[in-house]
């Protein structure tokens, strides 16, 4: 069985985008005191990839998964929502359900991948998770709870329906209270907000049989405007709510680990093609802030980041280059002694220094000292088989893709 001590209330929970950006960020970040813990949210294929310089196709947007979680977390465990995949679109050219064929290719390749589910997903998704708990006896899975879930007079029954239909014990199950992105309104309510979600922890069946647990939540706005030239200061209120909670450990039951988004809040959506504006995210513990110049378009190109990372090195916030490689990259930016990247590199900087914010702010609320601790003892247990033989299904020539993608325009 996965150890119950692997997920402690000091560590931390990222809940990323499957971006090039943000997970290339896992191979750079600079360890702390606390273990960092992941959570993929699989996007619906479409979208650009820096890597092929193309969207990929459905098929490819599976197949690769299971290298490139390889090259950036290793062997350790990563929980991996699919539910944006989890449709006939994506189906299509499986004999499976995409969540199996994720997490199939992830074993592989030597990686770790294990599903994250909810109670709004679909039945085909349940059976899906369900096999892997079958096949995999030694591994964890991770199980959301939304706001809208626990404000239900059905919860706690709903609840118990989900671990009945997976066969799994809260003992190999990772808890997450997924409040995603908070209200800007809660500035002003933030001692209310927290005493009903001590109520609600209090409340949690199984509260202290889950393997692990975490409040996952963020202030960073789901909607982000300025003007090109323009920098913006939000206040961060998350962190804020996280220590406030665990101050009274009267009131609460069980301490949560702290669980963020790193700096993207918005909707996951089908891709659309658009021209990216130059700009960079940044955050402290008390605020975070967006940057913005003007698009890549010509005349500027690429180019246009280099007026965005000399705004932000101006601003008293900027935690110079030593602090993370995600600042050593914008201050090189702004000495120009770096080339200028692309969307990708600059999504890297901003979520590198911020996985860092993190550890050091998670570290200053319990007393933790700021040396890094090895990430690994043990190797986490292997993955089982799913399947005596995946079936091979051709991945589309990048001409053939190229055809295709022509024709949907």
């Amino acid at each position: 069985m996965f150890k119950t001590g692997t997920y402690r209330h000091t560590d931390i929970l990222a809940i990323l985008r499957w971006k090039r950006g943000e997970r290339t960020a896992l191979t750079t970040y600079r360890p702390g005191p606390s273990q960092l813990h992941v959570l993929f949210d699989m996007p619906p294929a479409g979208d650009f990839d820096h890597e092929k310089q193309r969207p990929l196709t459905p098929t490819e947007h599976i197949k690769l998964f299971g290298r490139r979680l390889r090259e950036v977390w290793g062997n350790r465990v990563a929980f991996v929502d699919a539910g944006c995949v989890d449709d006939k679109l994506h189906k299509e050219g499986f004999t499976r359900h995409p969540l199996t064929e994720l997490l199939e290719r992830a074993r592989l390749e030597g990686a770790v991948a294990c599903p994250a589910i909810s109670l709004d997903h679909s039945s085909e998704y349940r059976q899906a998770c369900r096999r892997f708990v079958e096949r995999n006896p030694m591994l964890p899975i991770c199980i959301r709870v939304e706001a809208k879930h626990l404000d239900s007079a059905a919860f706690q029954i709903d609840l118990r329906d989900l671990l009945g239909n997976l066969q799994c014990e809260p003992t190999r199950c990772f808890l997450v209270l997924d409040f995603k992105a908070l209200e800007t309104s809660i500035g002003e309510a933030q001692d209310e907000f927290v005493e009903i979600l001590a109520d609600r922890i209090a409340e949690l069946p199984f509260l202290h049989n889950w393997m692990g647990f975490a409040v996952a939540l963020s202030s960073f706005p789901t909607a982000v405007k300025l003007k090109r030239g323009e920098a913006k200061v939000y206040p961060r209120t998350d962190l804020s709510l996280y220590g406030r909670l665990i101050s009274n450990p009267r009131a609460l039951l069980r301490t949560p680990m702290f669980g963020d988004y790193a700096l993207d809040t918005s909707p996951i959506e089908k891709p659309q093609r658009r021209t990216p504006s130059a700009h960079l995210r940044y955050s402290t513990p008390t605020i975070y802030a967006v940057v913005k110049g003007t698009s890549v378009k010509k005349p500027f190109g690429y180019e246009a980041i280099f007026p965005v990372a000399d705004l932000l090195a101006a601003q008293l916030y900027f935690a110079g280059p030593s602090y993370s490689s995600g600042d050593e990259y914008i201050d090189a930016l702004h000495k120009r002694t770096t080339s200028s990247g692309n969307a990708a590199k600059w999504r890297w900087a901003s979520t590198d220094h911020h996985l860092k914010v993190n550890i050091d702010a998670i570290a200053e609320i319990y007393g933790l000292s700021r040396a890094p601790v090895p990430l690994h003892i043990d190797a986490p247990p292997t993955q089982g088989n799913f399947f005596s033989a995946l079936d091979e299904v051709s991945i589309p020539s990048e001409q053939s893709s190229n055809d295709a993608a022509k024709k949907q325009e």
